[in-house]
């Protein structure tokens, strides 16, 4: 059963927002996109493992996507996490193309393609340090339980190479479409875990998770006046939408749209980190003069608040 369904990275929704605020020909514009390439191309390797996942008996396996939990001073995440009542697995995604040959010399896995070649970090001791995490949060909690990670090649066209003997590897990684065979083979003599105290594993694991949390404009070294403000077309992607009549009318492409203002608050809270917003700065970002109009789509929108009348705030109102 999924316990967290996988939604698209905060990440991915702060660089669109930016590119969506930015001037074409910003000069951060071209490696913002392919920045935002690179983790559409991990977040489709993600899903793709996800549809595998859909065949493991729901009564069995409980899975959550994208946990990110704290030992402390430091957050570790986790692409996906599989829960039973013998034992926890760790699965760590990769999405890359060409060759891939892990060295366990340097212990680092180097990809090959036409574009030449590239070295990373391995991702077996990347998902064995999430290991060691999961396991000292699980025994802060008294809870202990086997715990097991595969890493898993989400292109089946990927090859895959390594030194002769080389077992831990040959253990460890796979391609995506044997990942349903090799969790069913994963036995444990002893259940560790009634059913009443899995579901209550689970209950505390997604009231710890906490969503990533960062400012994408630090990240690029974007100043706040560089950010195009104003209420954007769908259509035209104009960014000269004007408040009439109830309703947003676009003067480039005379679309109409009554709803713009909330994807523009949503854009406000992605590029300035959930950032409160108040009357007069709902104004200033969407280009409108009237503070009633301001307070009556605030309003609308029913977003919590906190504060009264002059001093209200207005927060996000969707988890991330």
């Amino acid at each position: 059963m999924i316990v967290k369904e996988r939604t698209i990275p905060i990440r991915i929704q702060k660089n669109e927002a930016l590119l969506r605020r930015l001037s074409k020909v910003h000069i951060k514009r071209q490696e913002i996109e392919e920045d935002l390439r690179k983790r559409w191309a991990g977040y489709r390797g993600e899903q793709s493992v996800d549809y595998h996942l859909g065949k493991l008996p729901e009564k069995d396996y409980l899975i959550f996507h994208g946990m990110r939990l704290s030992n402390g001073t430091y957050y570790f995440q986790i692409d996906t996490l599989i829960l039973t009542q013998a034992f926890a697995l760790i699965l760590e995604i990769k999405n890359f193309s060409g060759t891939l040959y892990f060295d366990p010399t340097f212990n680092q896995w180097i990809q090959t393609t036409q574009a030449g070649e590239k070295g990373y970090p391995c991702p077996v001791e990347q998902a064995n340090q999430q290991k060691q995490e999961l396991k000292k949060w699980l025994e802060a909690r008294n809870i202990n339980i086997p715990i097991d990670f595969l890493v898993i090649i989400s292109k089946p066209s990927t090859i895959l190479k390594t030194t002769n003997g080389n077992t831990p590897i040959l253990q460890k990684v796979l391609h995506v479409q044997f990942l349903l065979d090799k969790i069913q083979k994963i036995k444990y003599k002893e259940t560790i875990l009634n059913h009443k105290e899995l579901k209550k594993l689970s209950r505390l694991m997604l009231k710890e998770h906490r969503p990533e949390t960062f400012d994408i404009l630090s990240s690029y070294k974007i100043h706040s006046k560089e950010i195009r403000t104003g209420v954007l077309c769908s259509n035209c992607s104009s960014i000269q939408m004007r408040r009439c009549y109830g309703n947003w009318i676009c003067p480039k492409c005379k679309q109409k749209d009554p709803h713009a203002h909330v994807r523009t608050v949503d854009d406000y809270f992605l590029l300035f980190n959930d950032t409160p917003l108040c009357n007069r700065k709902f104004r200033d970002f969407l280009h409108l003069s009237s503070p009633y109009i301001a307070n009556r789509l605030l309003l609308s929108m029913n977003l919590p608040f906190t504060g009264l009348r002059k001093d209200r705030l207005y927060h996000p109102s969707r988890i991330r």
